[in-house]
């Protein structure tokens, strides 16, 4: 009987620290706003590629943008003198951290506010956490950007996504859309096994409960076959007549190199006749160039937010360039890439801002700002770049609720004291964000994420997490390499 006390004692003792540990490694809690009825008075409002107000007063009742209009005496005075105000910035291709990874879902989340990111969506959750996840900052119990998301990913065999749902036959297809449907996704995301037959039955099942289609062009139905669909990077580009490219890739940069000028032009045919858009994550294939030599490539400012794990983790996420041969192609081909977003710009093809947060080196809130560079040379103008994360984004992802400033739509804002497009580098000095109608002002943000930075960075979470999950990652690298 003393035996089984003490075991009980020894037990209950364990499970005590395991649990004062688990909650000295979750990160601080943030104070919500709980207003959400302000007037922001006196500022130039943009909608991008739509129109420009000067001196305007935006009065926000219960979260919703109530009235535009021109500034009176009685407003309140403005938060800045002859400031601007764009609509809160969109990131259009997300991935959410697991929920293991103790407390990176609320830091990701922290960080695309500090860049004015105020809507996300997640392409593709890594785990069932996210459902939950998004559901609370949405209810304003996160502080955060609203979340978009498309549920898992659906995929064929073998999979290529390693948390895909299988679906292989035109019934397991159509019954996953309506499951994902059901529980209140916003969008369906289909992968590069997916067969033609199990295509159409999504597609078909996708516009029955109105839901966006998007993703990889499946390799097998190619390019000329898909309609009513956003593409995810360049899937499906190089291949319009060529065999597809070895198993375990998306696409290749020998591919996009081997296209011609002609190629490239019959490429606006194409999308406009099937009507196709475009997330082209530029940026992204540029930020993996880290993983390739980080000496040679260094990491962005703002890497230093996130756990040192990161350096060892994400070269278990996605691949990068090998090689010196196949890190001179990744930058000689950039470019290019730019040349066929211009290309199909031109053509009067939906271009979307997306980073592909998640992926090496593709910090959240960070990354959008460094797309909308890229996009700002394929688009020809920063207010052409501005469009593709506001107006063009929203228009797909949540038409009327997001990606311009008008009467109805959701209260994401962004105060600014330049002018961005003039130049883009005016979204980094932004002065206030309102997020689904709370307000949350430049010097609040900082303080918090530096809170984050001491809590991520700290002694406790280094030992028992970023050492935790460093060691697994090297492991696994190890024994991958052997393999």
């Amino acid at each position: 009987m003393k035996v089984v006390k003490w075991g009980a004692g020894v037990l209950a003792a364990v499970t005590c620290v395991v649990l004062l540990v688990w909650w000295a490694i979750l990160p601080p809690a943030l104070d919500v706003p709980g207003g959400r009825e302000h007037i922001i008075s006196g500022v130039t409002v943009i909608n991008p590629g739509i129109e420009r107000l000067v001196n305007q007063s935006i009065i926000i009742r219960d979260g919703r943008i109530e009235e535009i209009r021109a500034r009176i005496d009685s407003d309140p005075a403005p938060v800045c003198e002859g400031c601007f105000a764009l609509p809160g910035l969109i990131d259009a291709h997300v991935h959410t951290p697991p929920s293991f990874i103790v407390g990176n879902q609320r830091l990701f989340a922290l960080m695309y506010l500090r860049y004015g990111v105020t809507s996300v969506r997640d392409v593709g959750q890594s785990d069932a956490s996210v459902v939950d996840f998004a559901a609370s900052l949405n209810d304003g119990q996160i502080v955060g950007p609203y979340m978009y998301r498309c549920g898992p990913v659906l995929e064929g065999s073998p999979p290529g996504w390693p948390v895909a749902r299988v679906v292989d036959t035109a019934e397991a297809a159509r019954n996953a859309v309506m499951e994902f449907a059901d529980r209140g996704v916003d969008c369906i995301k289909v992968y590069n096994e997916v067969n033609e037959e199990s295509f159409r039955a999504i597609r078909a099942a996708a516009a029955e409960r109105n839901l966006p289609l998007i993703g990889h062009v499946p390799h097998s139905v190619k390019l000329g076959i898909v309609e009513n669909f956003e593409i995810q990077h360049f899937t499906g580009i190089p291949y319009l007549a060529s065999a597809r490219p070895p198993m375990g890739w998306d696409y290749r940069d020998e591919d996009i190199e081997a296209m011609s000028d002609a190629d490239i032009a019959a490429l606006g045919e194409i999308f406009i006749a099937n009507r196709l858009s475009i997330t082209p994550t530029l940026a992204n294939h540029t930020l993996r160039l880290t993983d390739s030599d980080i000496e040679r490539f260094p990491p962005t400012a703002g890497a230093a937010h996130l756990p040192a794990f990161w350096t060892d983790s994400w070269k278990l996420v996605a691949g990068h360039p090998q090689g010196e041969e196949a890190v001179m192609r990744r930058i000689a081909t950039q470019p290019r890439y730019d040349a066929i977003v211009a290309e199909l710009h031109k053509a009067g093809v939906d271009v979307l801002a997306g980073t592909d947060t998640l992926m090496p080196w593709v910090v959240p809130g960070e990354s959008l700002h460094l797309e909308l560079a890229r996009l700002e040379k394929a688009l020809g103008s920063p207010e052409a770049a501005l469009k593709a994360a506001t107006v063009t984004s929203g228009a797909h992802i949540a038409p009327g609720q997001i990606g311009t400033l008008r009467p109805g739509a959701r209260a994401d804002i962004l105060v600014l004291r330049d002018d961005p497009t003039v130049s883009l580098s005016a979204l980094s000095g932004w002065t206030v964000v309102i997020a689904n109608g709370r307000r949350y002002d430049r010097e609040t943000v900082d303080g918090w994420l530096a809170r984050y930075d001491a809590h991520f960075h700290g002694v406790l979470y280094n030992t028992v997490v970023s050492g935790l999950v460093s060691r697994l990652a090297k492991r696994f690298s190890h024994r991958h390499a052997e393999d």
